[in-house]
């Protein structure tokens, strides 16, 4: 009986063992079903061992019925092993409100667990986002004794890490006794995925200074933490390591590093990884497509993607990134066909993909589309609504816009974009009642502390021509940003406001706001308007500090700030040390020369553009020709218009024509002007004429004189120049009438001139003068000399030139206001408040009168300096009684 017994027991172990066997080695289910009826057959099936590894292996298969239907036959009430088991196998199945009700029952029934439960349960807690069952979990392993176990350890710091915790994460894994790459990989990932990417790099390098090595897991959640930062270097070095400790194959690891590459729009270092995958997944390609259109590589995301399709199927991130691509590109087509695919693939066409369909379709020229789509989506979100608001705005339907805005207010509340768009709309429409009606609104909705809001508001209420509001709503604003101080410095430039644009770019400074390349575009044309030197050189030194000076943009405005500030030496010098320089370069310089009269130096320039392979734009030949006008060089200036049709095929503009015009005048050949004008394939406006009556005005041709007032009289244009040059001519040609009418015709339409002033700046103060001011300090003084002056150039020569008063006024009281025109006040002040000899620059706000030329020119020789006067046109040199501009202006 022994020896029976004995047989039995090696007999019964050899099944035992050969079953234990199959179950590990089943790879199919139907296999798997097999052994488990065999099992059930030989009586085995209350086997805990059996049950158990029956539950893990239909866990595997992804069959959790079978799992609880094996443990509820195994009859287990106390066996915690085989509560482990189903705990373990539903978590796995994702299946994680039911693996913790066993665990609940597990508790109730008086089961104690082991190290064994935990992690599972843990688990659980952290798919489901269960925080209070988590704290009961956490708080019955440290009463269990089990705080110190490992893989506890690791389970709950991956769940707080998914319950963004982190902070717990960090304390669990401070505690731990002992830790094992998984434990770094938690807490790393945990930073990482949370976006606490410093905190992730801080563990990383802790994790290194140990001495351990890396895996796949690691690297995959340092990568993105290098590429949220945009940590270059750190991520190269990653690289390196990844390359030396042998897991570049992992496909996880490298499309970590594609994904970080795109991020540091790296894009020929992702593509050559890319091409060197040995495997690629959906994951590898989506990023790369995904990529390249988040850089604006549009073409190469669309041709990447048309690749993928025929390998794997695109997810719906790529879909709809493609989408962005094709709106980018306005390529309809192709983004019908993308969309197509989105609905043959089966993918659901959710809010967010119908959103992009909008836009795509609006970018691409087809509102109706659009509008199709909109009207489709059956959860419209305020992005919906947006999308679509914004679309008319895009297209110039505003009704619509405003018509579908009022609708969304009945459906969804309208957010800060949708009051920035309406913001946006209004200052395009120049709509200030429109404007003022938002602006309430989204105060009564709280929006107005958003300070992209009031960064609009500011904007609008600058361009629709109310400045106060516009300071009203800065002055208010707690918060402000560098686009506030942009946008309110813009606004003062755009309200012609400059010396409260340069002031507050000193409260800017004091409030410790860094100027960057925004502001500094925006304030240089502002020291170029007020002939602001020094506050000019002080931004240039600011430019140095910041590293800008090589930005070609910034160049550009940099040489036209010296020119127009009276430096042509400097902005010569800005132009010589740009290592690039675009058409826009060359264009202001070309403008410069032609300011400063250098005719020569502008045509030379012109042609070390051409060159240079820099091909001249429309601007490009409208300074060209005005630097010819400027200089007497008609044959020159003659030869670029025709160049400009013949040689690079531009089609002259109205501008364009006004340059010609003006040279032809300048240099007396006043018929040839007027037969070109009646030979324009364009109708001339007043600009044309203008330049013509002009130029008849100064060489005294009274029979194109009535006739070219009559055309401008005709045009009846909006700008107040036009009528006052008409009107002058007139004075000049002492029809007081006809004065008396325009003057009267300029009052009907409520047209104002602009007075004429000018200014200087001495040791940092600018002075401003009025024609015929007689309230300023120094005023006697400065009558007293002008007295003295005019006493000189008498004796030299000198007189009056009485048909530049345009007022019907006895001859000496037309002397004494020539006396007061403001450039001759502006001389006389600094002749009286500057050393001897030293140069005078004067800046005037209208073009220099003949009479005054003649007196500066007279003024030159006698206190012999250098004045260097700006007017509306150009400047004048004027030195040793004669002027730079040869009396072209």
């Amino acid at each position: 009986m022994n020896t029976l017994a004995v047989l039995h027991e090696c007999s019964r172990q050899t099944l035992f063992s050969s079953i234990s066997r199959a179950l590990t080695s089943a790879a199919t289910s139907t296999q798997l079903h097999k052994l488990h009826s065999l099992i059930i057959t030989l009586g085995l099936h209350h086997s805990v061992v059996f049950s158990a590894k029956l539950i893990a292996k239909y866990a595997h298969f992804r069959d959790p019925t079978s799992c609880l239907y094996v443990f509820r036959l195994s009859s287990p009430s106390n066996n915690v092993y085989l509560w482990n088991s189903i705990i373990r196998a539903l978590t796995h199945n994702r299946l994680f409100s039911q693996a913790l009700s066993l665990y609940s029952e597990a508790q109730r029934i008086g089961l104690r667990p082991d190290t064994h439960t935990f992690p599972s349960a843990i688990n659980a807690c952290a798919g489901l986002l269960d925080f209070e069952m988590a704290k009961s979990v956490h708080d019955r392993v440290l009463e269990m004794g089990f705080g110190s176990d490992l893989y506890i350890g690791n389970a709950l710091i991956d769940m707080y890490s998914r319950f963004n915790d982190l902070d717990k994460a960090h304390k669990v894994f401070e505690e731990m006794p002992l830790r094992d790459v998984v434990s770094w990989n938690s807490l790393i990932s945990g930073y990482s995925a949370n976006g606490h990417w410093n905190e992730a790099l801080e563990i990383y390098y802790r994790f290194r200074n140990l001495g351990l090595v890396p895996d796949s897991y690691t690297m995959s959640s340092v990568l993105p933490a290098c590429g949220g930062l945009g940590a270059v270097e750190e991520g190269d070095i990653i690289h390196g390591l990844i390359e030396k400790i042998g897991i570049k194959t992992d496909v996880i690891v490298n499309n970590g590093l594609l994904s970080m590459y795109c991020k540091f729009n790296g894009l020929i270092d992702g593509r050559r990884i890319f091409e060197e995958m040995v495997f690629r997944d959906a994951v590898s390609w989506n990023t790369m497509i995904c990529g390249y259109s988040q850089v604006g590589l549009y073409e190469e995301s669309i041709k990447l993607f048309m690749e993928t399709v025929n390998q794997f199927k695109p997810d719906l991130l790529t879909i709809t990134s493609i989408l962005q691509a094709c709106g980018h590109l306005g390529d309809l087509e192709l983004g019908k066909y993308a969309h197509d695919y989105l609905i043959t693939s089966g993918y659901e066409c959710d809010t967010t993909a119908s959103n992009i369909l909008i836009s795509m379709y609006a970018k691409c020229g087809n509102l109706l589309a659009s509008q199709e789509v909109f009207s489709g989506i059956k959860c419209k979100d305020s992005v919906s609504w947006n999308s679509m608001i914004n679309v008319y705005i895009q297209n110039g339907s505003f009704d619509k816009g405003m018509k579908l805005f009022k609708v969304m207010k009945t459906d969804v509340k309208p957010d800060s974009v949708t009051y920035v768009m309406l913001l946006s709309m209004s200052t395009q429409l120049g709509d200030l009642d429109l404007g003022k009606e938002l602006q309430c609104d989204l105060v009564k909705m709280g929006f107005d502390s958003n300070i992209v809001v009031s960064n609009t508001l500011v904007d609008m209420y600058a361009k629709c021509g109310a400045m106060g509001d516009s300071l009203q709503v800065f002055e208010n604003m707690k918060a402000r940003d560098i686009i506030t101080w942009n946008t309110i410095i813009a606004s003062c430039v755009h309200s012609e406001d400059c010396n409260l644009g340069l002031r507050m770019i000193g409260l800017m400074r004091i409030e410790g706001m860094t100027l960057d390349m925004a502001t500094i575009l925006s304030i240089l044309p502002v020291c170029s308007l007020l002939a602001a030197k020094r506050q000019g050189k002080e931004i240039h030194g600011y430019i140095f500090k910041l590293g800008l000076e090589s930005d070609v943009p910034v160049g550009n405005v940099l040489i036209e700030m010296y020119s127009k500030c009276g430096s042509l030496r400097n902005s010569f010098q800005v132009f010589k040390l740009m290592k690039r320089k675009d058409v826009v370069t060359w264009t202001t310089l070309i403008s410069a020369y032609g300011m400063y009269g250098e005719g020569k130096k502008a045509l030379r320039a012109f042609e070390e553009m051409e060159a240079a392979g820099i091909v001249p734009d429309h601007v490009a030949f409208v300074a060209i020709i005005f630097a010819c006008s400027h200089s007497g060089l008609v044959e020159e200036g003659l030869n670029y218009f025709h160049r400009m049709k013949k040689d690079y095929e531009i089609e002259p503009r109205i501008e364009h024509y006004a340059c010609v015009v003006d040279l032809l005048s300048r240099s007396g050949l006043l018929d040839k002007a007027e037969a070109f004008i009646l030979s324009m394939p364009l109708k001339p406006d007043s600009s044309i004429w203008g330049a013509l009556l002009s130029a008849c005005r100064t060489r005294g041709d009274t029979e194109i004189v009535g006739r070219v007032s009559e055309r401008i009289i005709e045009l009846n244009p909006d700008d107040t120049g036009y009528y006052v040059l008409v009107s002058n001519v007139y004075a000049g040609l002492g029809k007081w009438d006809q004065v008396r009418s325009i003057r009267r015709s300029i009052k009907a339409k409520g047209l104002k001139k602009d007075p004429g002033c000018s200014w200087m700046e001495i040791q940092n103060r600018v002075y401003v003068f009025g024609t015929g001011t007689k309230f300023f300090g120094q005023f006697e003084e400065v009558n007293k000399l002008l007295g003295i002056l005019a006493g000189l150039m008498a004796k030299e020569g000198y007189i009056a030139n009485l048909q530049f008063v345009l007022h019907d006024i006895d001859e000496d009281e037309k002397r004494d206001m020539l006396c007061g025109h403001s450039e001759r006040l502006a001389i006389a002040f600094g002749l009286l408040n500057t050393k001897p000899g030293t140069p005078l620059q004067v800046m005037k706000n209208l073009r220099v009168c003949g009479d005054c030329h003649t007196v500066t020119k007279y003024i030159s020789r006698i206190v012999q300096r250098e004045l260097l006067v700006r007017d509306a046109n150009r400047f004048h040199v004027f030195k040793d009684g004669a002027c730079s501009c040869g009396d072209y202006w």
